[in-house]
């Protein structure tokens, strides 16, 4: 089997409507080419020093960071994200949590254990294909808001894969005892360039579903950048708007869509399991 390698994040939800996560999906072989990418990218942003010496560009690429000083570098990223799109290097996706839906808020504590349950749903669902899978998740910066029990989460996931893929494969091509899941490694977005460019991406998402980008202390550059990855979306054939009230993106390479929790018993009885 392949191994694929999930990188994810979540935009950091404060009074917004709209909670995002999201997640990249690069197959391992394909790793050395695009780190390289964004190392070429960093070099050609760095500066000469005194010593005159080269030193590469070294800041996090983050949605935050979005500025009229850095755009070009944001702009070229970007680029380089849907290179990879393009050419079936990486599949991204973003999973949409209405905040004021009141199926979501019966459905479980957003903030705290229910958040567990929903990166369940973005691991679970947008694993297409039967594979090795290393997870990396964005490292939670508040653990006392977010309750992650990676290892059951590993457990209940590899119970979902082999439920979703066993049936996929060829008996003599599964291996129970190593079953799809390699890894879930919380790491540090500031360690990860691919958790870096699933910021970046998302933040442009979310900026728009939330209708940040119509409040008059709106930052021009991320209103310029949020435009061009639509413009990106548009042009590559990758947006098929579904719904007018929410921006949904139905294609095999980049995905977004709208989480609504299904109130019924074999669900509840599945995530009791959880």
């Amino acid at each position: 089997m392949k191994t694929i390698c999930i990188y994810s994040d979540e935009s950091r939800h404060k009074n917004e409507r709209f909670l995002l996560l999201s997640a990249l999906l690069i197959e391992e072989t394909d790793i050395p080419v695009t780190e390289k990418e964004i190392k070429d990218l960093r070099r050609k942003y760095g500066y000469i020093n005194d010593k005159k010496e080269r030193i590469d560009f070294v800041g996090e690429f983050k949605w935050t960071k979005v500025s009229d000083k850095y755009f070009s570098i944001y702009k070229e990223l970007i680029e380089i994200f849907f290179s990879w799109i393009d050419k079936g290097k990486a599949r991204f996706c973003s999973m949409l949590i209405d905040t004021q839906d009141p199926m979501v808020l019966s459905y479980s504590n957003i903030k705290k254990e229910g958040y567990f349950k929903l990166l369940y749903q973005l691991y679970l669902h947008n694993a297409k294909i039967p594979a090795l899978y290393k997870i990396f998740p964005d490292k939670i910066t508040n653990p006392k808001q977010h309750k992650v029990n990676f290892a059951l989460m590993e457990k209940c996931l590899e119970s979902g894969y082999r439920k979703k893929f066993v049936l996929l494969l060829n008996p003599q091509d599964y291996k129970p005892q190593k079953g799809f899941i390699k890894n879930i490694t919380p790491t540090d977005s500031k360690s990860s360039e691919y958790i870096q460019v699933t910021d970046v991406v998302m933040g442009g998402i979310g900026y728009f579903q939330n209708q940040l980008f119509r409040k008059p202390d709106a930052k021009k550059s991320k209103v310029k950048l949020m435009k061009h990855i639509f413009e990106k979306m548009i042009y590559s054939g990758y947006m098929k708007i579904t719904s007018k009230k929410f921006m949904i993106v139905k294609s095999n390479k980049f995905n977004i869509w709208i989480f609504r929790p299904k109130h019924n018993k074999e669900v509840i009885e599945e995530w009791k399991k959880i």
